[in-house]
C-alpha cells in the first residue's frame, strides 16, 4: 500500500466527515421550520452577523475559486477581476440598494421586478433567472467535481452525479433557515482554511521562487493576455450580478431590518475582497510550485494536495464549503421563484419539487458540457460561467437598477421588458456565435440600455419640447 494511497484515504475521510457534519447540522436546523416564512425567508430575523456570513458564503463559490484560480494560472493576475469585481459590486449594493431591496418586504428578485413594473416583466425575469440558476448550479457542480477529481480515484462523471445528488438532497432538507445556519459554519471553515491556512503556507513555499515568474503574469490590472476590453467585460460580467442577484437578494430579504441589510452586504463585500486576495496568492503560488499543470482549473486543488495531509484535508473541505454554500442558496432561490413567481403559491412542497427539477437540469447541463469539452477541446466550466453571468448581466441588471430609481429614470414596464429581451438575447448570441465572444456582456448591455431610455414616461418637459 503506497503512501499516496494512504494520503488519498485520509483526505477522503476528512472530506466525508465534514460533509456529513454539515448535512447533520442542516437536518437539525430543519426542525426549526414552522411555516412558509421560515422555509423561504428564515423568518426575516437575520441580524448583521448571520447575514454577512450567509452572503459571503453564497458569493464565494465556483467562479470565485476554481474558475478564478484557473484563469489566473493561465492568463495572469488580471484574471483576479473575476473576484474583485464581485467584491466591489457588493459594496455598491450595500451603499445604494440594499435598503431599497429590504424595504419591499417581498420574497424574490422577480417578485421585486413585478413590484417595480408589472406581471409580464415579473414572469420574464423569473424565466431568465431560472435559466441562469441552472447554469450557476452546473458551474458549482463542475467546480466541486474538479476539486474532488484530484483526490478521488473515480471517473469524473461519477463524481458529477454524486455531487449533484448531495447538493439537491442537502437543500431539500431544510430550506433557507437550514441554509443560513450551515452557511455560518461554512463561513468560518472558509476563512480559516483558505485565508488563514492555505494562503500563508503556500505563499511561504512559493516566495523564494517568486522572481522566476514573468512580470507580465503578475502585471495588474491588465497584461498581454487580458487587455482593457477583456478586463472590462470580465468586470461588468461579475460586478453587476453582485449588485442585482437573485441569491443575494433572497438573503437581503431575510434581514430583520434595512440597517442590518445594508451593513451585512457591506461587510460581505469586505470579506469577499479578502477571499479574492487569497485566491490570487494561492493561484500565483500554484504557478511557481506546479508550472506544468495541463488543466489550469485543477491548479488550486493540485497545489493544496501537495500540502501535509491533515492541512490539505482541512483546506479542501474549506473549498468544498464554498461550493455547498453557493449551491444551496442557488437551489433554494430557484425553488422559491418557481413556487412564488411562476405558480403564484407559497407552497413548500412545490418549492422542493422545483429544487429537484432545477438540480436535475443542472446535472444534465454539466454532463453535456463535459462531453462538449472532450469533443471540441473548449473549457466547459469557463463556458458555463460565461453563459450564466453574461445572459443575466445583460438581460436583467439594468432594468432592476433603473427601476429602483423610477422617479428619476421614468422607466416603463415596456422599456424594462424590451431591455430584458434584447439584452439577454443579444448577449448570448454574441457570446456563442460572434467573433470576440468574450465581449458579449458589453454588447448585451449596449442593447439593454436603449429601450429603458426610449420607452420612458412622458413628462411636461418632454411634451413642451415636442
Amino acid at each position: 500500500m503506497s503512501l499516496s494511497y494512504i494520503m488519498e484515504v485520509i483526505l477522503l475521510c476528512i472530506i466525508i466527515i465534514y460533509i456529513v457534519t454539515i448535512i447533520l447540522i442542516g437536518i437539525y436546523s430543519s426542525r426549526k421550520i414552522k411555516n412558509e416564512k421560515d422555509f423561504f425567508l428564515a423568518n426575516r430575523k437575520l441580524n448583521i452577523f448571520p447575514l454577512t456570513a450567509t452572503i459571503t458564503a453564497t458569493t464565494v463559490g465556483g467562479s470565485a475559486t476554481i474558475v478564478a484560480g484557473g484563469r489566473i494560472y493561465e492568463q495572469g493576475l488580471p484574471a483576479l477581476w473575476y473576484d474583485i469585481a464581485g467584491a466591489i459590486g457588493l459594496i455598491v449594493l450595500g451603499l445604494f440598494l440594499a435598503k431599497k431591496v429590504r424595504k419591499t418586504k417581498l420574497y424574490t428578485l422577480p417578485d421585486i421586478t413585478g413590484y417595480l413594473y408589472d406581471e409580464k416583466v415579473r414572469l420574464a425575469s423569473a424565466i431568465l433567472i431560472l435559466i441562469t440558476e441552472i447554469t450557476w448550479i452546473s458551474l458549482l457542480i463542475q467546480s466541486s467535481s474538479l476539486l474532488l477529481s484530484v483526490v478521488l480515484p473515480f471517473e469524473y462523471e461519477i463524481i458529477l452525479i454524486t455531487i449533484s445528488i448531495l447538493f439537491i438532497a442537502y437543500t431539500l432538507i431544510g430550506g433557507q433557515l437550514a441554509v443560513v445556519y450551515t452557511d455560518i459554519i461554512q463561513f468560518f471553515v472558509m476563512i480559516i482554511g483558505i485565508c488563514f491556512i492555505a494562503t500563508p503556507l503556500l505563499l511561504s513555499e512559493a516566495l523564494p521562487k517568486l522572481s522566476q515568474i514573468p512580470l507580465d503574469t503578475i502585471s495588474f490590472p491588465i497584461n498581454s493576455n487580458i487587455g482593457i476590453l477583456t478586463a472590462g467585460s470580465i468586470f461588468f460580467m461579475m460586478f453587476l450580478p453582485h449588485i442585482v442577484g437573485p441569491d443575494i437578494y433572497s438573503k437581503i430579504l431575510c434581514a430583520k431590518d434595512e440597517l442590518s441589510a445594508r451593513k451585512g452586504v457591506l461587510f460581505s463585500g469586505f470579506f469577499k475582497f479578502i477571499f479574492a486576495i487569497s485566491i490570487g496568492i494561492i493561484s500565483i503560488s500554484a504557478i511557481v510550485l506546479y508550472p506544468n499543470i495541463e488543466n489550469s482549473y485543477v491548479a488550486i486543488p493540485t497545489v493544496v494536495f501537495g500540502l501535509p495531509t491533515l492541512l490539505a484535508g482541512i483546506i479542501l473541505s474549506a473549498f468544498i464549503s464554498t461550493m455547498i454554500s453557493s449551491s444551496d442558496s442557488c437551489l433554494i432561490s430557484a425553488g422559491t421563484i418557481l413556487s412564488i413567481d411562476i405558480l403564484h403559491t407559497k407552497n413548500i412542497l412545490i418549492s422542493r419539487i422545483g429544487i429537484f427539477i432545477v438540480g436535475f437540469f443542472a446535472l444534465l447541463l454539466s454532463l453535456f458540457v463535459t462531453n462538449i469539452e472532450s469533443i471540441l477541446g473548449v473549457s466547459g466550466i469557463l463556458k458555463t460561467l460565461q453563459i450564466a453571468y453574461t445572459i443575466f448581466t445583460a438581460g436583467l441588471t439594468m432594468p432592476v437598477i433603473f427601476g429602483f430609481y423610477k422617479e428619476k429614470t421614468k422607466v416603463t414596464s415596456r422599456g424594462a421588458l424590451w431591455s430584458l429581451i434584447l439584452g439577454g438575447f443579444t448577449s448570448i448570441i454574441w457570446l456563442n456565435f460572434a467573433p470576440y465572444g468574450e465581449y458579449g456582456v458589453l454588447i448585451g448591455l449596449a442593447f439593454s440600455i436603449p429601450p429603458l431610455i426610449l420607452f420612458r414616461k412622458k413628462t411636461k418637459k418632454d411634451n413642451n419640447f415636442i
